[in-house]
């Protein structure tokens, strides 16, 4: 009777856990397609930007230089701010720890997100600064990050800037990422924009080169645009890093709800089992003791 107890408590804990898995992927769902969706638009505001902001790279650089004085390098290390997301956070940690191994006195990292925060902890990180994200958030949620940004790159303390991130290919799989913002040059934008599947579209040559003309002036048009782009990349690679947040949740779930569903079947077939085999065991002492009786 006592195995029987527990392995009707086992499938009773198994059916609630499974209750809530179910839960949780649909809320994952649901969560996933509304990141989908802002994506989308980033999608559509960066073909009109980058539209405008290569018109103007075809006559000025908008790619300014690190300071001959930087010697320290600044990573923005996206996270989760929640678990249950698979491999998401550790396959990200991993490249990331392998890229500065070798730099970690010279390295300020600024967080978004709880996982990243202990990871960058118990890991000995300098961490100059940290941001925490709702699930569902706009481009203004990240104004602090925008502005520290824009101090850091014409403070003249980085040589390098750096984001790491969760590139979001499909549902299936999330590729760990890093993409150098600073110092930047157009070939490595326009590889950045080919892997987010954005095409920039050519600009028209002028017949002459006074033909565009800039206001209010040249240096203050560069300054904006370069400032608007690095907002747009980091952006865009925090809505990846959450659509493969809410893409790894979901499937994490249904395979614990799928893995809940064979655990129950199988502890029923077990309860099943060990009821009958305790009522066979009965029958037979019952029949055994009226053989005693009558004889």
């Amino acid at each position: 009777m006592a195995d029987i107890k527990q392995l009707k408590i086992k499938i009773t804990s198994t059916k609630n856990i499974k209750k809530i898995t179910s839960a949780m992927e649909v809320i994952s769902t649901i969560k996933l397609q509304k990141v989908k969706k802002s994506a989308e638009h980033l999608r559509d505001y960066m073909n009109t930007f980058l539209g405008m902001l290569s018109s103007v790279n075809a006559y000025t650089d908008i790619f300014p230089q690190p300071s001959d004085q930087a010697k320290r390098k600044l990573a923005i290390l996206i996270s989760s701010e929640k678990g249950l997301c698979g491999s998401l956070n550790t396959s990200l940690f991993k490249q990331f720890e392998s890229e500065y191994a070798d730099h970690k006195d010279e390295l300020d990292v600024y967080v978004i997100g709880k996982k990243g925060r202990e990871f960058c902890a118990r890991r000995g990180y300098s961490v100059v600064a940290t941001h925490s994200l709702s699930d569902i958030f706009w481009a203004k949620d990240l104004s602090e990050l925008y502005s520290f940004l824009s101090q850091a790159q014409k403070g003249g303390k980085y040589m390098e800037i750096k984001v790491w991130y969760n590139f979001f290919k499909n549902t299936m799989k999330q590729i760990p990422a890093g993409f150098q913002l600073f110092p930047l040059s157009s070939e490595k934008f326009a590889q950045f924009m080919k892997t987010l599947e954005i095409k920039i579209p050519k600009p028209e040559k002028a017949r002459h080169t006074n033909y565009m003309k800039l206001e209010p002036t040249k240096q203050a048009i560069v300054k904006k645009a370069y400032d608007i782009m690095m907002n747009v990349i980091v952006y865009g690679a925090v809505l990846h890093n959450k659509t493969g947040e809410f893409a790894a949740r979901m499937l994490a779930m249904k395979w614990a709800k799928d893995n809940a569903t064979t655990i129950i079947d199988d502890l029923t077939l077990a309860y099943n089992k060990a009821r009958q085999d305790a009522i066979t065991k009965e029958v037979l002492e019952i029949v055994s003791a009226k053989a005693v009786i009558e004889d």
